[in-house]
């Protein structure tokens, strides 16, 4: 019998270089790394959950997979141009940052699309029918990024990419984004805050990051 929950990985994502920060605070001065490494979003937290996977045996009932990147095409549906060309533009050199605490090291554009294709793949394929449901183990994460400014370690919106995804083929008509994590999916929320077809809900810590943002009283406006 076929696995009924789908495991989406790549171990190019782990490679994915974020600079050196202790927690939100770049390193230099007074301001030391982490023991860790200095950096809360980094490849071995995602390592370790890999493999408990496999010490536990519960990799042996999922259905593991990978993705191609996401396309220019299915970027665009999120994403202007300009801000996906000069991100390629630094990803082609020795890496960069385009805005608030989001560095990246030369590939970055690649294994960021990559990220962006691992979500958009799983929803894909559990739309289809080939999976009941999936997690998608990829990074950069995604859910701060706004169309043209990426934010907190987030370069791409990969739930909007995947989301814009499946409703462009006709997958779904009408899709909901439960965000579960101590920050506010800011991103998410704003690229779908005057949307009828898409109902995100951000649960999570208050006035914790973005500061300011994320309030019980942000109901969307318009038709969303």
């Amino acid at each position: 019998m076929a696995a009924a929950t789908g495991f989406w990985w790549d171990e190019k994502c782990f490679w994915h270089a974020g600079g050196s920060y202790a927690f939100l605070a770049p390193v230099g001065g007074l301001v030391q790394p982490l023991a860790a490494g200095g950096l809360p979003e980094n490849p071995e937290t995602k390592r370790r959950l890999k493999n408990l996977l496999h010490v536990t045996g519960l990799i042996d009932a999922l259905a593991v997979s990978s993705a191609p990147p996401a396309s220019r095409e299915e970027l665009l549906r999120v994403h202007p141009a300009h801000y996906l060309d000069e991100f390629k533009r630094l990803s082609d050199g020795k890496g960069g940052e385009l805005g608030e605490r989001t560095p990246f090291g030369p590939g970055g554009y690649e294994i960021a699309a990559l990220s962006a294709g691992l979500a958009t793949d799983a929803l894909r394929t559990v739309l289809a029918g080939g999976q009941r449901n999936a997690y998608a183990l990829s990074r950069p994460p995604g859910h701060h990024c706004l169309p043209d400014k990426p934010m907190g370690f987030c370069l791409l919106a990969n739930i909007s990419v995947a989301v814009e995804a499946a409703l462009a083929e006709k997958r779904a008509g009408r899709i909901a984004v439960i965000d579960w994590d101590v920050h506010h999916g800011n991103g998410t929320e704003a690229i779908f805050y005057d949307r009828p077809d898409v109902l995100t809900i951000s649960l999570h810590q208050e006035n914790n990051y973005p500061r300011d943002s994320g309030k019980v009283s942000d109901r969307g406006t318009g038709r969303g």
